[in-house]
């Protein structure tokens, strides 16, 4: 999907017309996520108490009435082994071995509650061990009152702005050009720290969710 292809004679792939911005499909997480919870014998009930997500908020997203939050995302996503989020749509074709993720093609997903925009960078490459995205956090944004973890490991780098860390408990303040990297089990969260914009590029190993 992300792949450069040729454009054809006397063209270059640059000059080739635009594709649309890929879009996030609530309805087509959510019919995934009812696959899975199926394929593993779970109940809503019998997920929700192991993601620690609500019954309802499930219900909702298997209909494909409510977009996940990052942090369901990743607890339901751990709880069935499986990802959710951008690579949802990367089960839909074949995964390419080399792939060029253009800036006006990368898809995106918005976390208002959050405050922040994700753009995937890995684009159609095979999903799995390494996810990467880039993070463009607005004033206040933050990761939630509540730590979190993650199985495997996350690296952080700040492109522009500051960014603040508490990660099992101690905290760190990265500023452009900085980063940070940790094993994701500690619990940790994050805050935008610029009285405006600051944009990240994150990796995370374990083929995290979102």
């Amino acid at each position: 999907m992300f792949a450069e292809r040729p454009a054809g004679p006397g063209r270059s792939a640059d000059d080739a017309p635009r594709r649309p911005e890929p879009k996030y499909d609530v309805q087509h997480v959510g019919r995934r996520l009812r696959a899975l919870r199926l394929e593993k014998g779970l109940t809503v009930n019998g997920l929700a108490a192991i993601a620690q997500v609500p019954p309802s908020t499930i219900s909702k997203m298997e209909n494909g009435r409510l977009q996940p939050s990052l942090v369901h995302a990743i607890n339901l996503a751990m709880a069935l082994g499986e990802n959710l989020g951008f690579l949802v749509d990367r089960y839909r074709a074949e995964p390419e071995d080399a792939v060029v993720a253009r800036r006006r093609d990368r898809a995106k997903i918005d976390y208002p509650e959050m405050g922040i925009t994700l753009e995937d960078l890995n684009g159609n490459f095979h999903s799995g061990v390494l996810e990467a995205r880039l993070g463009v956090l607005q004033r206040g944004a933050t990761s939630g009152a509540e730590t979190m973890s993650h199985v495997g490991e996350e690296f952080c780098y700040v492109v522009d702005g500051a960014i603040r860390y508490t990660v099992d408990g101690e905290a760190f303040t990265l500023e452009t050009g900085d980063s940070l990297h940790f094993r994701s089990e500690l619990a940790h969260r994050w805050e935008n720290r610029r009285d405006g914009v600051t944009t990240v590029a994150w990796v995370f190993s374990d083929g995290l969710s979102f």
